[in-house]
């Protein structure tokens, strides 16, 4: 089966402009935004939301998303795990490192949703950017009776071959592990929904310069519902019409 292709280099190299443009946007819109939302009934009711950022990033990235979560009525709260990174002597050379740091990031993220459940008494959704969303689905299969929702934003669920950052990675951790002799399965299995009951909206983009669309959505699954909207990777972080469907979803999670 032949792999997905990554972004063009024109949706790549074009990403800074057009995220710069999409916080430039929000930064006007944003009080319209909640001012409508509230208006339409979206606000919420204090339910715990964790915010999780992507990879590299920290939840300062998040920092948009929190303010206007919060001015809908939800109680946000940062991952509190420093940066979405892994440490200079355990760089990433391979997808077993890959796998290996994933699950290692969704035990902690587990460790946090716990916390969160035991503090406040509720189930708590998940919001997580790109990878960030990954360990949001993977902890949400994981601790159904934890977590309410999950919403992922740009997330590569599929082949990392079909992102335009794979090969940039690989020469940046100075990997020189051959990409013939990896095998990938294991990190494509994990896009299964399995046994799942938690509600998992998968918001992606055509215009994303950094995921391939034909691995921004996971198996179709009855657990699973794929919302596009216009933004570019960077720009999910701070992205209106991103925004504007994440506060559609909530507003109708009230089980």
């Amino acid at each position: 089966m032949s792999l997905p292709s990554p972004p063009s280099l024109s949706q790549s190299l074009s990403e800074l402009p057009r995220s710069s443009l999409e916080v430039w946007n929000m930064m006007w819109g944003l009080q319209s935004l909640v001012s409508k939302a509230v208006a339409e009934a979206q606000g919420g009711d204090g339910r715990p939301v964790l915010v999780l950022p992507g990879y590299g990033g920290s939840d300062g990235a998040m920092y948009f998303l929190r303010f206007f979560l919060d001015r809908l009525g939800y109680q946000t709260f940062r991952l509190n795990l420093g940066v979405n990174y892994e440490a200079r002597e355990d760089r990433i050379k391979s997808v077993d490192d890959a796998i290996r740091f994933r699950e290692s990031m969704v035990s902690r993220v587990q460790g946090r949703v716990q916390e969160l459940r035991e503090k406040t008494g509720e189930k708590v959704t998940l919001i997580g950017w790109s990878m960030g969303g990954l360990y949001a689905f993977d902890v949400g299969l994981a601790l159904q009776e934890d977590v309410r929702m999950v919403i992922t934003l740009g997330s590569p669920f599929g082949d990392p071959r079909s992102t335009s950052l794979f090969n940039a990675l690989r020469w940046l951790n100075r990997s020189d592990v051959p990409i013939e002799g990896q095998n990938f399965d294991g990190w494509t299995s994990k896009a299964g929904a399995g046994e799942n009951r938690v509600p998992i909206k998968v918001i992606y983009s055509k215009q994303d310069g950094i995921v391939s669309p034909g691995i921004a959505r996971p198996p179709e699954h009855p657990s699973i519902e794929c919302l596009e909207v216009s933004s570019s990777h960077i720009g999910f972080a701070v992205n209106l019409e991103a925004y504007a469907e994440i506060g559609k979803q909530l507003s109708g999670s009230s089980a």
